[in-house]
């Protein structure tokens, strides 16, 4: 009787131990296949859940990044053209000169050409042999219509203290002249052109001109 008991002991146990081995093979049979089933289950979570997120988001709105390199692209703008002011043209009021003076011979140092001056206004200058025999210059005022409103005859002046121009020929007889001119019925800017010289021919034409063009003013 125990011998029967026993046996039937070991045969039980027997079948549990195959069992539970025939469990462990299956189990792990199943877990590559768990394991493929846990990633995809995974990768279609986070799928969904982009899905979700792009079907949530607005029509019309965009969505940018900065570069890598953190440059930033400047706007466009709408800059005004510069406005060109044109350079004034020199005033023409002189005549061809016939004779122009040499400046180591004969310069007029006031007023410069083009400059506005008012009545009186003074005219100066050096000559380089104006002194010999006190002969000085003569000074010509002509209108826009080239006709000769006045001449006056200006003596050479002391030099002493006083600085001759550069690139004036320096002699014994090198002088300053000057003078203060006055031009009647002036009503409005007007242009006059100066004729500094110091002989004419036989004809009366100046010889070694230096012409000053100026505007008056009242």
């Amino acid at each position: 009787m125990e011998e029967a008991t026993e046996s039937r002991q070991f045969a039980l146990l027997k079948l549990q131990m195959n069992h539970t081995a025939r469990y462990k093979r299956q189990a792990l049979g199943l877990a590559p296949l768990l394991v493929i089933a846990f990633a995809a289950a995974f990768v279609a979570a986070c799928g969904s859940g982009s899905d979700a997120q792009e079907q949530q988001t607005p029509e019309g709105i965009v969505v940018s990044f900065p570069s890598p390199t953190g440059e930033i692209t400047p706007r466009p703008r709408n800059t005004p053209a510069p406005t060109i002011t044109p350079s004034p043209s020199p005033l023409k009021v002189c005549a061809d000169n016939p004779d122009p003076a040499r400046p180591e011979l004969l310069q007029v140092e006031e007023p410069k050409p083009g400059q506005q001056v008012k009545v009186p206004f003074q005219v100066r200058g050096w000559g380089s042999t104006i002194g010999l025999g006190d002969k000085g210059v003569a000074l010509a005022v002509v209108n826009a219509k080239q006709e000769v409103t006045q001449v006056l005859d200006l003596p050479p002046q002391p030099r002493t203290y006083r600085i001759a121009p550069p690139g004036l020929q320096i002699t014994d007889n090198t002088k300053p002249f000057a003078a203060d001119i006055v031009i009647n019925n002036i009503k409005e800017p007007t242009a006059y052109c100066l004729w500094v010289y110091q002989e004419t021919t036989a004809s009366g034409v100046p010889k070694g001109v230096v012409q000053v063009p100026v505007i008056v003013v009242p």
